[in-house]
């Protein structure tokens, strides 16, 4: 599925006032390039809501030219609850570190015998050629007993893919219910797509 929103160069127009118009400002960079845009709020929070983090969202500029983009920073206005600013960085044919959500598949035996499942990590970071970006990564727990686990280094990554994560983070586990308590407390600690977007522009793409 594309994601695609409309964008306009921005000059030295005042941010407050375009915010106060129902616009967010924003950027665009990489390596090579720094401009400045604004988009239509509604339009990018729902086209947020749907690509988040994981998706390429494709900005289609006043002049007809589309610039493949990840979201890499948000920045909130708390007291109106709603972004403010957003950072785009823009592809090119180098990999770029991102987040690839995870997709669980197989109904483990430990269940069957009684555990429970617990996701230790939604995501996994990855770097990868933005054209072999993957929606997720399958993860097969169907031979997983109560007690075993699976790490970010055992997981079956497509090709071009390649983990840029500490290998041995705990993916998926098969607990019993009594410590199901406990796991899911370390999964609260994990990057959330939030705590992600705020950690802003990687030492990669400075």
């Amino acid at each position: 599925m594309e994601y695609r929103i409309k964008a306009l160069n921005r000059g030295n127009e005042n941010p407050t006032a375009l915010r106060d118009a129902g616009k967010l400002p924003g950027v665009v960079y990489n390596r090579q390039e720094n401009y400045k845009v604004v988009v239509d709020l509604k339009e990018f929070n729902k086209v947020f809501m749907a690509a988040g983090i994981h998706h390429v969202i494709t900005l289609e500029m006043e002049d007809g030219k589309t610039v493949d983009t990840l979201v890499r920073q948000i920045n909130l206005d708390k007291r109106r609850r709603r972004p403010d600013h957003v950072d785009f960085y823009a592809l090119s044919n180098e990999p770029v570190l991102m987040w690839i959500p995870i997709k669980i598949v197989g109904t483990a035996q430990g269940v069957r015998e009684g555990g429970v499942l617990q996701r230790v990590n939604n995501d996994i970071q990855v770097k990868v050629s933005p054209k072999a970006i993957p929606p997720f990564i399958e993860v097969n727990v169907s031979t997983l007993r109560i007690g075993d686990s699976i790490h970010a280094d055992e997981l079956a990554l497509p090709e071009g893919v390649k983990l840029a994560m500490n290998a041995r983070d705990t993916i998926v586990a098969i607990v019993p219910p009594e410590d199901a308590e406990k796991l899911a407390a370390q999964a609260a600690a994990a990057p959330t797509e939030v705590e992600v977007i705020k950690k802003g522009k990687t030492e990669e793409e400075k």
